[in-house]
């Protein structure tokens, strides 16, 4: 569907640009968008680069374990029936302080092996137990401290003040993983009636 859209817009877009007398612009912009995709992907590549290597560093002195144990603890009042040193936690809290730090591609190996290690305690395979929805409407809710791949982005495109969006980052992420959390458990207390 999504595919379809693209095509309705771009053959919009450039119906309309002949229509105006706008083709020049369009067919620039057509010429230019490639080379300047791939300057942003090699920025924040580099980005992903240097936050993997400063998290390989961490886990090579500890901290990892300390920040991760530090995470289960105040999360594991979510997911109280896994045990606070099961490797569920631990992917989960890794995935959380990935995802925090707005490393989403170090994020999803971690978000993945802890499904894995959720669904080997699932007692229904072919559905997904509370703990797999609770993780799933965290993660997906975007809590983020630090957007590093926005400030990037933004002081690419010559922003006056690249850090000015990080409260406001961290207010609607804030709100939205709360709110996730909110509807995660109105909507178990719902089900059991």
């Amino acid at each position: 569907m999504a595919n379809i859209i693209f095509i309705f817009i771009f053959i919009f877009s450039f119906i309309y640009a002949v229509l105006t007398g706008r083709t020049d612009i369009v067919v620039n912009e057509i010429l230019n968008s490639p080379k300047e995709a791939l300057f942003i992907f090699i920025d924040i590549y580099i980005l992903l680069i240097f936050w993997g290597g400063i998290l390989q560093i961490c886990k090579d002195n500890g901290l990892i374990d300390i920040l991760s144990s530090w995470i289960s603890m105040l999360i594991h009042p979510l997911f109280k029936r896994l045990n606070r040193n099961s490797d569920a936690l631990k992917y989960i809290s890794m995935n959380f302080l990935a995802n925090m730090l707005s490393m989403g591609s170090a994020a999803t190996p971690f978000g993945l092996k802890a499904m894995e290690e959720l669904q080997k305690i699932n007692p229904k395979k072919d559905t997904a137990s509370d703990e797999m929805i609770t993780f799933l409407l965290i993660n997906t809710s975007g809590l983020c401290l630090i957007p590093t791949i926005l400030i990037s982005i933004r002081s690419q495109y010559n922003s006056n003040n690249p850090i000015a969006i990080i409260p406001y980052i961290m207010i609607v992420s804030f709100l939205c993983t709360f709110f996730a959390i909110i509807f995660d458990i109105g909507g178990r207390k719902i089900a059991k009636y």
